[in-house]
């Protein structure tokens, strides 16, 4: 009675004998599905052949995502669908309708695990993200502690070459005009009224030169160009000057070059 739905069905069918539970026929789909010979599943009762013992199946309605046990125990995941019969001949029957889902499922499987990877690997991505920025932030600082340092030592190796060449001269003058006060002082009074007008003026220069020098050396002290001008008063021809020096520090990466 069951041989043209057997035959027409792309699904696995069986039928279940609803008072003892057992399979009292099945088709050749559900024999190749689950991998046994058709003959072996004529007498099995149906928690036999369902791996979930929780799950009940013996009610009318659609069941998703069932394990049913193949050949040697393999999982076989199927949507069921079941329907009961009633026949004079036979009584009470089930009939099972089973379409197998491994595939699908395996693929869900490896889209998740998919979806996983990508996920992990998404958050191994951010924390790299973040691990370089902090990084970069830590290079952009030790840069400008580098140009920092680049310029400090260039001053001081510039204040060096003016004291040394400014200094020396300097003190010399000064020592001179001391000198010449001495000489004037000695001298006839009739002589001494012009060359006692001059020698202030000279001591004024020598004065001006010490001032320019300490300046310069101010100046070596400042963290950067710009601070140099709230912190001395230089005459415009240093200023020039250390202008044109700290136009060499333009190669060194800062900061903001990075």
């Amino acid at each position: 009675m069951f041989g043209l739905l057997f035959e027409t069905s792309p699904d696995a069918a069986f039928i279940v004998d609803r008072a003892t539970g057992c399979v009292v026929s099945a088709n050749v789909r559900a024999a190749d599905m689950l991998s046994v010979a058709t003959d072996a599943l004529l007498g099995v009762h149906l928690s036999d052949l369902v791996l979930d013992p929780e799950r009940d199946i013996t009610q009318p309605g659609r069941y998703e995502d069932l394990v049913l046990r193949g050949g040697d125990d393999y999982p076989v995941y199927v949507t069921m669908q079941v329907a009961h019969i009633e026949t004079l001949e036979h009584g009470e029957l089930a009939a099972y309708m089973a379409r197998d889902t491994s595939e699908r499922r395996l693929l869900e499987c490896e889209v998740m695990a998919k979806h996983s990877a990508l996920f992990t690997a998404h958050a191994e991505l951010e924390r790299a993200h973040a691990q370089l920025t902090e990084t970069k932030a830590e290079l952009e600082n030790r840069n400008h502690e580098i140009a920092m340092l680049a310029w400090r030592a260039a001053m001081g190796e510039l204040v060096a070459g003016i004291a040394h060449h400014l200094n020396n001269p300097v003190g010399a003058l000064a020592s001179t005009v001391r000198r010449l006060k001495q000489i004037v002082a000695k001298l006839p009074p009739e002589v001494r009224p012009e060359l006692e007008h001059l020698l202030p003026r000279i001591d004024q220069i020598a004065r001006r030169i010490e001032s320019n020098v300490a300046a310069i050396v101010s100046a070596s002290r400042a963290n950067a160009v710009d601070q140099i001008g709230s912190r001395t008063e230089l005459p415009p021809e240093l200023a020039s000057v250390l202008t044109t020096f700290a136009d060499r520090l333009d190669d060194i990466p800062t900061k903001e070059s990075v």
